[in-house]
């Protein structure tokens, strides 16, 4: 029987950027909260994307993933891996609005994990939204996945 629900291992509140803000805002912040991603938002606070780390930062094994990420989010040539200064520098004030992820799928507080699970290892996603009403509540990690494991079965979310 399915019971553990979205809204009860999702990180809350959720840290937001708005859309109009440079990518370098988008990535301070990331470091100052110590996260890998941040959930994109209207003026209205709604959820309209997801910018995350691994867009500035693909794994190695996927370097044809690199640069088309790079061309394609960053706008810029990368051609070469050692150009990669250059291009942190071309994009600084690329507006966040143009490199997130805009079809990015998300989930109510009710959703269940084994559908989390299953969207996040079926799509290679490292970070879910949870919205409500058309805003960001919350944000689940596979870092929060792992978390369950570490926890005891004494858990109630997990009984």
């Amino acid at each position: 029987m399915l019971t553990t629900l979205a809204s009860e291992i999702m990180t809350s509140p959720v840290v937001t950027i708005a859309a109009d803000k440079p990518v370098s805002e988008a990535a301070a912040l990331m470091l100052a909260k110590n996260i890998g991603s941040v959930v994109v938002v209207d003026a209205d606070g709604q959820f309209t994307g997801l910018l995350s780390e691994s867009k500035y930062l693909p794994e190695e094994s996927v370097l044809p993933y690199l640069r088309q990420s790079v061309l394609r989010i960053l706008g810029s040539e990368l051609g070469d891996p050692e150009n990669i200064e250059e291009v942190i520098r071309d994009t600084r004030n690329t507006l966040v609005d143009d490199a997130m992820q805009k079809d990015v799928k998300t989930v109510g507080p009710e959703t269940h994990l084994a559908v989390i699970a299953k969207l996040m290892f079926g799509s290679g996603a490292h970070h879910v939204t949870v919205v409500e009403g058309g805003k960001p509540v919350g944000m689940i990690s596979r870092h929060d996945l792992l978390r369950l494991f570490a926890e005891s079965d004494q858990d109630p979310a997990l009984s």
